[in-house]
């Protein structure tokens, strides 16, 4: 005999109980319907990316840290489309973001105090951004102009750099500019106005910011900094495209390097331009190299004994055929041919051209010996070639004598090998600059027009 209680209840009130009971499993069968597709939605088919408008963010390939990150995000994630736009100021980066005008945002120069005071603006709420880790950190330099320089209202590119990049670091970017060192190297061959500077003590930090209502992008930012915290990438990257920078900025280098351009170098233009034309090699660089170790004095004479324009031991003199140190263009041909066979033969050995050609300035400047040393070092016990980057690691370390010792051929400077490298890589940033956009364009027209032959 049955204990359960009829149900008592009126038919209508069991159909309208049955309904509701149905109506609500319907209800959160949709709502997981929709969670899930909000889960899984993929990745906007174009990523709105805001960027202050700095030097970091130049075109010249290889030169951005930043530009190279968001390739490198786009390739893992279905080779998504990335279409910039450009502000004045890091917080005019937030903002977009912020106001969902962008999904993602290099927010350069911003602070962690700053970013945690954005994140954290409304407590009650979710975050709309989420900011990535610190990926660099660059110490912010104050400029000193020239005794009675103010800027006009004329349009020059360098100069309204400046005072854009330093309305986010100055209280009068226009009298008392300060901007990250990075930025400032990047900047100053363009400005003979800048005259001296020094540091503030205030650091600027560079990280990546983006929406978190788009649930697929939070997601996949959140692994993409996750990998590459991994596997240790981001020094590597730094090293590889801002690695070259100076330690200490020098306008007086600058103003040398302006020099050398305006009046010595346009009588060695046509040579520059046929030896870079024969052997393949960046004109800018080959320039850049003459500037490094002879400042374009046909007679100058290093500590060590080399001559002339482009330093030629007497060795390497007579393997490439240079029988007269008076010769310029023929100096140049040489110099040119020996920089391609040194590049050449770090080619063979299975390195890229950009390598390479890094590989083959160290050996330039120290000997192909001793870089094969260091390559030897790098690449204990790893079954791949190391980079550059490594190998620039391991090359100051060959002045030691318990690491020399150990070395097919010994003992050598190996520093002055790395400041070679970046400091020519440098100038040829400079170089392809100031002949391209620069002040003293007129002046160097010629050149221009030579180089671009």
């Amino acid at each position: 005999m049955s204990t359960i209680a009829p149900d008592k209840a009126p038919r209508w009130a069991r159909q309208f109980r049955r309904e509701h009971i149905t109506m609500g499993l319907l209800s959160l069968a949709l709502l997981g319907l929709v969670f899930n597709y909000i889960r899984t939605v993929p990745l906007p088919s174009v990523l709105v990316v805001a960027a202050p408008h700095q030097a970091r963010m130049s075109d010249t390939p290889g030169l951005s840290p930043e530009k190279e990150l968001l390739e490198r995000f786009r390739k893992l994630n279905g080779g998504v489309e990335v279409r910039f736009v450009f502000t004045n100021t890091p917080e005019e980066v937030l903002e977009l973001v912020e106001q969902g005008k962008a999904q993602i945002g290099l927010a350069l120069g911003v602070a962690p105090t700053e970013a945690d005071r954005h994140q954290n603006a409304d407590a009650d709420k979710l975050p709309r951004m989420a900011f990535g880790p610190e990926y660099d950190r660059q110490p912010i330099y104050a400029v000193d102009w020239d005794e009675g320089y103010l800027p006009t209202g004329k349009v020059r590119p360098a100069m309204d750099e400046l005072l854009r990049v330093a309305a986010s670091f100055s209280q009068d970017p226009v009298l008392a500019p300060a901007l990250p060192l990075d930025a400032l190297h990047l900047l100053l061959p363009f400005l003979p106005e800048v005259r001296d500077v020094a540091p503030t003590g205030r650091d600027a930090a560079y990280r990546f910011v983006w929406r978190t209502d788009v649930p697929r992008l939070d997601k996949a930012m959140r692994s993409f900094w996750k990998q590459l915290a991994a596997d240790g990438t981001l020094p590597a990257l730094r090293e590889r495209t801002m690695g070259f920078l100076p330690v200490d900025p020098d306008p007086f280098e600058m103003e040398m390097l302006r020099r050398t351009l305006a009046l010595y170098v346009p009588p060695h233009a046509s040579s520059i331009a046929k030896a870079s034309h024969r052997w393949k090699i960046d004109p800018f660089l080959l320039t850049a190299v003459i500037h490094q170790e002879s400042h374009f004095d046909p007679d100058a004479v290093s500590v060590t004994g080399v001559h002339g324009l482009m330093q030629l031991t007497g060795v390497t003199r007579e393997r490439l055929g240079v029988d007269d140190l008076s010769d310029d263009a023929q100096v140049i041909t040489a110099g040119a041919r020996y920089l391609d066979m040194l590049r050449g033969h770090f080619i063979e050995q299975g390195y890229g051209r950009d390598d390479a050609m890094l590989l083959g300035l160290a050996a330039f400047n120290v000997g192909q010996g001793h870089v094969e040393d260091a390559i030897g070092i790098a690449r204990a016990g790893r079954p791949s070639l190391p980079a550059w980057t490594a190998v620039r690691r391991v090359l100051p370390t060959l002045a030691d004598e318990d690491v020399a010792k150990d070395t097919r051929h010994g003992l050598c400077r190996g520093f002055e090998a790395v400041d070679f490298v970046d400091k020519v890589r440098y100038f040829a940033y400079a170089i392809k600059g100031l002949i391209q956009i620069g002040p003293q364009r007129d002046q160097l027209s010629g050149l221009r027009l030579a180089l671009a032959r």
